[in-house]
């Protein structure tokens, strides 16, 4: 079999075997970005070893997760050794990690690093299962330690020779998990993440599936979010709601099972019809940032917090440096994925949106619209309204670009459909309708066109910091700006008609 099979079994107990020395082989073709990049795995097959099919890979860096190991009351400050009480995704001890040897154990996942030898990175990578293909009910126990204290990890695995639908596992599942974390690495482990280790990897690089719908990890640079489908061979995070055994069967199989994604990319915004409206929002930056959250009305779902099957909080969120989120009413918890009530959707909705960020060096970052589905979302403008800088952008028409101090910010961003409800004249119009000019080392000239005049000019720097606020009455307007000394700032200029452009410009 080949890295996108898929082998389907109906019947419980038939088995697959041809009858040689070494059984079925499968293959699996992965690529591999970095030496130190984690690829979660899982056999299709039983009685196959780590040591067979991992031959190539470091020895030390074959893991399983012992989940009756992990405890989580305190936070780590960066990784600095530092604590203070709350869980912050990260055992505390540091001992849920343990070496993986031995036979692979069915439905169970398992961590490993690329192979030792072979050519420079990034490259690909084709790892061999041999033997009986796995086949009907397979139990993989779980295990929650908390009782609600805490989220309560454990790494299962696609015990089948082929894709399973999350929804039929979720349906399977049902009361024990609703949630599925995906890791497809595309950030290098880092310093300042916390971790038990010197160096950590980011959460971003988490994708998560629940019944509401998909995010994807940092790999959203260059794609879209999964599909409701867990890739032959791939283990997988689930946060575990009871103590008990997941249950995986073949109601999870079928010939139409999508088997391509351990993921793959898709470089493009998708605007389709559905019934559902669903909307993904991406957070990048100019120096890495990335993370995206995604809104969905759909039945069952209220504006409420009603559980990880519609509301998916931000999890394992050591390492992340800058992150959106939504927000949910009288909710703590930061929501990567937000079900809200299906007839919510209309003119008149606000979707509270929040950031934060530890970045202390002057950074660049863009919202934009990543993918929308449904009627409404299709038909309607979709708007952005910055309420530190009283501005409200077309995010339908073009990407919104901002800066920020060092902060959490659960007030400034929203989400809305309809401008003239919001009794605000405030418009980020097409930004070519002002110029920006470097007259000489200390001036600079804004010209407006289309007979508006400049009422004001409001400059920051990179980190959000206000450094003048100018007033005007022309269509030309220069001022003095020795403050800035060869440096990147943004301009909010207002003019005569009431609305606001914001611009970016260097001053050399």
């Amino acid at each position: 079999m080949e890295t996108q099979g898929n082998f389907v079994q109906n019947n419980d107990i038939a088995a697959f075997n041809d009858n040689s020395t070494n059984g079925v082989q499968l293959t699996k073709t992965k690529n591999m970005t970095y030496e130190l990049g984690y690829t979660y795995w899982s056999s299709p097959v039983s009685n196959e070893t780590i040591e067979q099919v991992f031959s190539t890979t470091p020895v030390d860096r074959r893991f399983k997760f012992e989940a009756f190991n992990f405890v989580d009351f305190l936070t780590e400050i960066g990784n600095t050794n530092t604590f203070i009480a709350g869980p912050d995704g990260i055992d505390d001890d540091g001992n849920d990690w343990q070496p993986a040897t031995g036979t692979m154990a069915p439905g169970v996942g398992y961590a490993v690093t690329p192979s030792e030898i072979g050519p420079p990175f990034p490259r690909v990578e084709n790892f061999v299962f041999i033997g009986k293909f796995n086949n009907g009910e397979i139990t993989s126990p779980i295990v929650n330690n908390s009782g609600g204290a805490y989220d309560d990890w454990n790494f299962i695995g696609n015990p089948y020779p082929g894709a399973i639908s999350a929804d039929t596992f979720f349906t399977v599942n049902s009361g024990k998990v609703d949630i599925i974390y995906l890791w497809d690495q595309a950030t290098a482990a880092s310093n300042t993440a916390g971790g038990s280790q010197g160096y950590n990897f980011s959460s971003d690089d988490y994708a998560m599936i629940n019944g509401t719908g998909t995010t994807t990890g940092a790999r959203g640079n260059t794609g879209l979010p999964p599909n409701r489908y867990v890739a032959s061979g791939q283990g997988f995070f689930v946060e575990a709601l009871n103590v008990g055994n997941v249950i995986f069967n073949n109601s999870m199989r079928s010939i139409t099972a999508d088997n391509s994604q351990f993921f793959k990319s898709v470089n493009t915004k998708n605007n389709t019809t559905s019934v559902n409206n669903n909307l993904w929002i991406n957070l990048t930056s100019d120096n890495g940032v990335f993370s995206q959250i995604m809104i969905g009305y759909i039945s069952g779902a209220t504006n409420q917090n009603d559980g990880s099957f519609y509301d998916a909080k931000r999890a394992l969120t050591s390492g992340k440096i800058a992150g959106l989120y939504s927000i949910i009413e009288n909710e703590s918890s930061k929501f990567a994925i937000q079900g809200k009530a299906i007839n919510s959707i209309n003119k008149d909705e606000i979707i509270n949106l929040g950031f934060n960020t530890s970045i202390d060096v002057p950074t660049l970052y863009t919202l934009s619209i990543a993918q929308l589905q449904g009627d409404f979302l299709t038909a309607n403008t979709i708007y952005l309204k910055d309420n530190l800088t009283n501005t409200l952008h077309d995010l339908s028409a073009s990407d919104y670009t901002f800066t920020s101090e060092v902060g959490e910010f659960n007030e400034r961003f929203q989400i809305v459909f309809n401008a003239v409800s919001l009794s605000t004249d405030t418009f980020d119009f097409n930004a070519n309708t002002v110029s920006i000019l470097q007259v000489d080392d200390t001036h600079v000239s804004f010209r407006a066109s289309n007979n508006q005049s400049i009422k004001t000019v409001t400059i920051y720097d990179l980190l959000g910091r206000q450094l003048y606020q100018l007033k005007g009455q022309n269509s030309e307007e220069t001022y003095n700006l020795s403050k800035l000394n060869h440096a990147i700032f943004i301009a909010k200029i207002e003019l005569s008609n009431g609305a606001f452009i914001t611009k970016k410009a260097i001053k050399k």
